[in-house]
């Protein structure tokens, strides 16, 4: 899932002032009274709105609860190419005259997809709201996926994953899916391969939108100077004809955890820096232990410069500019990741393995709890001060259910989160020296220094 989070260093007054501003509005907008709402069509269409008036602006994304976890088989990338062309021509216009339109209004439109979910995002001055939602309902009820379009965006899909494989961090990451995943759908790219991206049929593309683009199974957020009722009517005008069918349910593949370490090691001569990724089957979003997992994790390796990774292996040692840890916050089940880039692989991988296990047999301290409360309940509010920060929490929120309270429960959640609780999902949810792991590098298997591990070849 996207996650949009406003950085005190994007804000242009200096920090101090700008952390004043915040709490200023913290203070003149209290969580409590969010004007945040959630409503519905016949057809099953949920809408929510978020009411923000101090801009004449607004963002309305339409989002399908099927991803790229739902693409076939052999065709990653089919919901990301559909999400794409949804937005460049329909049954009424072509895909210049939506650009020559969206270009007119100053607006911008554009379709997406995670392994969650997809959809299309319309953002635009409020004067033209209405003409957005036009272009928005036609391009959902009527698209055309012109061929011409289909081959453009191919052609831009297959440039993006020629380009994975020029940054090592990428490659790593991808062959670690492949490893972790398997046949999961999480192993395959939701943006494509080169062997997959070819493959996808204007057919694959109509089969999917009319199975997976139902109002059922789709929602609307609105952020910005919208009023909700009239917002809701409006959508009622434009959507509220659209046939609702039922949606095929997803089987999910059990993930493996391995017995031991499993290394694949990737060598490259050339190269001056090792990558390294490893990790095990992780936590669903939806898990009741989610908060619980996430501020142990963040206390683990969530920062670069001051948790437990970050500390002895950057501060301490020396050993990298960046090591850390997280687990994955999906539908299905995720994967608990750990990382580093370095110039001494033997030294810095030591360190995270013992570290890791550190944190499983003897859990959290006290004052380590405190300052994980204390960041997450410092910058929540961050993450939705912006439009963009607001629709990603939004979406994220309805996607996996959190309830309509999430954004002015979640600092009370995070409080709430004992000790004990942290130490228990530390021995819950990591295995020591179960790991799948990929090392890409200008390193042997000698130079690593791994006992009682399986090379995968």
């Amino acid at each position: 899932m996207r996650h949009f989070r406003l950085q005190i260093s994007d804000c242009r007054l200096p920090a101090p002032l700008c952390l004043l501003a915040l709490g200023f509005c913290l203070l003149t907008s209290p969580l409590s009274a969010l004007p945040l709402y959630r409503d519905s069509l016949s057809n099953g269409l949920v809408i929510l709105t978020y009411e923000d008036h101090r801009l004449p602006t607004a963002v309305v994304s339409l989002v399908c609860r099927s991803g790229a976890a739902c693409d076939p088989r052999d065709k990653a990338g089919t919901a990301a190419m559909m999400a794409d062309l949804l937005t460049r021509g329909t049954a009424t216009m072509s895909g210049d005259s939506v650009k020559s339109i969206v270009e007119f209004l100053g607006a911008g439109f554009s379709g997406s997809a995670t392994d969650d979910n997809c959809g299309i995002d319309i953002r635009t001055l409020t004067k033209d709201l209405g003409t957005a939602l036009d272009l928005m309902a036609d391009a959902v009820l009527h698209p055309t996926f012109a061929q011409r379009e289909m081959e453009i965006a191919r052609s831009r899909m297959m440039s993006d994953a020629r380009g994975i494989f020029d940054d090592p961090g990428s490659e790593v990451t991808v062959e670690f899916g492949k490893l972790l995943y398997g046949d999961h759908p999480y192993g395959r790219l939701g943006s494509g391969d080169t062997t997959s991206i070819p493959l996808i049929r204007r057919e694959d593309i109509v089969a999917f939108h009319s199975t997976y683009f139902r109002p059922n199974n789709c929602y609307v957020v609105a952020v910005g100077d919208i009023k909700r009722k009239d917002f809701v009517a409006e959508l009622e005008k434009r959507l509220g004809a659209w046939t609702p069918t039922p949606v095929p349910a997803f089987t999910e593949t059990p993930l493996t955890m391995p017995d031991r370490i499993r290394v694949k090691l990737i060598t490259r001569k050339d190269m001056n820096q090792t990558y390294v990724e490893f990790g095990h089957p992780g936590i669903r979003a939806t898990d009741a232990d989610m908060i619980t997992t996430r501020l142990m994790s963040y206390i683990l390796g969530g920062s670069a410069m001051s948790s437990r990774l970050g500390i002895s292996v950057r501060e301490e040692a020396g050993l990298a500019y960046d090591v850390r840890c997280w687990y994955d916050r999906n539908r299905l089940e995720g994967a608990f990741h750990a990382t580093v880039q370095t110039a001494k692989p033997k030294e810095a991988i030591a360190l995270m393995l013992r570290d890791i296990k550190l944190m499983c047999d003897s859990g959290a301290t006290k004052k380590e709890l405190e300052k994980a409360h204390n960041y997450y309940t410092g910058s929540f509010p961050l993450t939705y001060a912006s439009t963009r920060g607001k629709l990603g929490q939004v979406q994220t929120m309805e996607l996996y259910g959190y309830g309509m309270d999430w954004l002015d429960k979640f600092p009370d959640r995070i409080r709430a989160v004992t000790l004990e609780a942290v130490n228990k999902a530390a021995r819950e949810h990591i295995s020591p020296g179960r790991y799948w792991m990929v090392i890409l590098g200008p390193v042997t298997k000698e130079d690593l220094g791994l006992t009682d591990v399986e090379w995968i070849e």
